[in-house]
């Protein structure tokens, strides 16, 4: 349905050399309708708004729109306790991780029409985890992605959503909507097009302690745009935490400090002149001072707060 359709997706929907051929057919279609002193004036004009923006931006002139919900920041991230405080270590909840992906195999690639049918689906039953999120154990996914190095074009899309057990993640795929969309995968695509369309899913289930995540001037992505429910009402986020001696080392933000200490005493081998001496706690202390970047008409960010809150809580 294109009304549904997704135009974000819509560069990736050909390759590089058919987007020349449209482009150049554009083109000829301008030189053979308007004058011949105004052939050139579309492409000419679309360069220099493009070179524009960029020349402007690079010389901060122009907002960089890249730098848009950056956190100028090294952290790592824990989730609040159950009525939203801060917890004393890393790790302590279990996590499960479900990918999930739809492909097309057709020449159309993702404009096949069954296609399509197949990806509302995909967008509708997690549009029906986060209306249920308050009570369903979701707390949130990546947006859809894309692999760039795939084929000519870039037929596969899928994401990565996150769930506080797996047993959460079993009761939603037993919610009607998912039902349904199994029974049109059964009934309509793998009967009637069982060659054009694939779907993939992938689990993992991470115990307490066995999962972490750290983000550099990054945009807060995948796990750092968690929600947990409340109990009075409202989603808290994660706690963000920037301190470089309690977040350097993966051991360490799985708040496992016996394993982190013996990692620290490998790496001080491998890298004396960054570990034993302070160097790199100094290189990764360098990030932690710089002035959060904060897009006009959000709230500002400090270290230790709750990143996602819809609440308004401070840690």
């Amino acid at each position: 349905m294109l009304w549904s359709y997704n135009f974000n997706l819509l560069k990736d929907e050909f390759d590089i050399k058919t987007w020349l051929a449209i482009g150049a057919s554009i083109q000829v279609a301008v030189s053979l309708l308007a004058p011949a002193k105004y052939v050139l004036v579309p492409a000419a004009l679309s360069v220099f708004i493009l070179v524009s923006g960029w020349v402007l931006a690079y010389l901060n002139l122009a907002p960089n729109k890249y730098m848009d919900g950056v956190e100028l920041s090294r952290f790592s991230l824990m989730f609040p306790e159950e009525d939203g405080s801060r917890p004393e270590n890393f790790g302590k909840q279990p996590l499960a991780v479900f990918i999930v992906g739809i492909r097309s195999n057709h020449p159309l690639g993702r404009l096949h029409p069954m296609y399509q049918k197949l990806n509302d689906y995909y967008d509708k039953i997690y549009e029906d985890a986060a209306k249920y999120q308050s009570t369903n154990g979701y707390l949130g996914r990546t947006p859809d992605l894309i692999p760039a190095n795939e084929y000519a074009n870039s037929n596969t899309l899928f994401s990565i959503s996150y769930w506080k057990s797996v047993e959460d993640l079993e009761r939603f795929g037993q919610t009607p909507l998912h039902i349904k969309s199994l029974k049109f995968l059964a009934f309509e695509v793998n009967k009637k097009h069982s060659n054009d369309l694939g779907v993939f899913h992938e689990i993992m289930i991470c115990p307490p302690t066995h999962w972490e995540g750290v983000y550099s001037n990054m945009k807060p992505w995948g796990l750092a745009l968690s929600k947990f429910p409340l109990p009075k009402g409202g989603f808290q986020g994660p706690y963000l935490e920037r301190d470089p001696k309690k977040i350097n080392g993966m051991w360490g933000r799985m708040g496992r400090k016996i394993q982190q200490a013996e990692a620290d005493k490998v790496m001080a081998q491998l890298i004396p002149e960054g570990v034993a001496t302070g160097v790199l706690d100094d290189v990764l202390k360098s990030a932690v001072v710089r002035v959060p970047h904060t897009p006009q008409g959000s709230p500002p960010r400090h270290g230790g707060s709750a990143l996602a809150s819809e609440t308004g809580m401070e840690g």
